[in-house]
């Protein structure tokens, strides 16, 4: 593998951090620090690995999605890019679908290109990073932050999120508030983070209200419109349907509208619907949709920089981050008649 940074580092007794910046001239690193640093890397054979530029000399950050054909892909994208112009950086985006096999996206192969290819970091959007690639690329000195991890990971990971759990609770209580008691969830991947923390979010607003949740009302798979269409049939063919339903996001919202318009069952008068994102087809729906709004566009942003101070510094921002959600109320709810 070769000398990494920790080698360095750590026959010089200090952190990865002093390290990063005494090589690269940074942060407040003694002359003489410096110069004992200089000399072991130098001594142990190591090099710092290329950073990657465009044509004009600036930075390259990739962005990676598990699929772009959403909203709440187009939002994220947006605030990323903002941050990368306010930067000066060049952001590349991808997709792990429709790649060439044996050259996946986030395979080894790719990783290998993207060290060699000297790039300043990954941010990888609501996709999963196996536990080996996470040490691999800590290895060797690739940043990797993640938005709404796609599945947990054992090894750390600086991620961010949104109050996903708060936000499911909230919306709950929501619909709880206007005396509904027959309450659906249409979930999202199974292993997905920020659906299994809306979900416990719901369950907790159940729970705290003393209402039962009936599990032949917790249905869905994925974060698309057919999912929430599926789980909403299927709910709604039961002898005892639901009279709300919160769906895990707005594209699974969608789909409980149609299933509603199929079935004829009026929207919000015999079924109140709440989404999760709010993106910006959340308010040109029919009806309006209520939902609870995540920071998708601050998301973006912060990704951005984030992922660029721990390229400076390995050592910074070892914490989640976890933005604030809040409920949004149009007229896809009223209370229960």
């Amino acid at each position: 593998m070769g000398t990494r940074l920790q080698d360095v580092a750590q026959a010089a007794g200090v952190s990865t951090s002093t390290a990063s910046k005494a090589l690269n001239d940074r942060g407040d690193v003694s002359e003489s620090v410096r110069r004992k640093i200089a000399a072991i890397a130098e001594e142990m054979g190591y090099a710092p690995r290329p950073r990657s530029k465009a044509n004009d000399g600036r930075k390259a950050v990739v962005i990676v999605f598990d699929h772009f054909n959403s909203p709440y892909a187009a939002t994220v994208l947006n605030g990323a890019i903002r941050a990368a112009k306010r930067a000066g950086v060049v952001l590349v985006n991808t997709c792990i679908e429709g790649e060439a096999r044996g050259y996946d996206v986030l395979s080894m192969a790719w990783l290998r290109e993207q060290v060699k290819s000297g790039v300043a970091g990954l941010i990888l959007v609501t996709t999963f990073l196996e536990d080996s690639k996470v040490r691999w690329c800590r290895a060797h000195e690739l940043p990797v932050i993640i938005i709404d991890p796609a599945a947990p990971n054992a090894e750390h990971m600086v991620s961010i999120g949104a109050t996903n759990w708060q936000g499911g609770k909230q919306a709950t209580e929501h619909l709880l508030g206007l005396g509904h008691r027959r309450i659906g969830f249409a979930s999202g991947p199974r292993h997905s983070v920020p659906a299994g923390e809306r979900l416990q979010g719901f369950r907790t607003a159940m729970q705290e209200a003393g209402v039962p949740v009936d599990e032949s009302l917790v249905a869905g798979d994925s974060y698309t419109p057919e999912s929430g269409r599926n789980a909403a049939l299927k709910m709604l063919h039961g002898k005892n349907p639901p009279t709300a339903i919160f769906a895990v996001s707005d594209d699974v919202a969608l789909g409980v509208l149609r299933a509603a318009e199929e079935l004829g069952v009026g929207i919000p008068w015999n079924l109140s619907v709440v989404g999760f994102d709010d993106a910006a087809a959340a308010s040109w729906m029919s009806p309006p949709l209520t939902t609870v709004r995540q920071p998708l566009d601050s998301m973006g942003q912060i990704a951005v920089e984030r992922l660029l101070a721990l390229a400076d510094d390995p050592g910074r921002f070892a914490h989640p981050f976890q933005l604030e959600t809040r409920l949004v109320v149009r007229e896809s709810t009223a209370a229960l008649k």
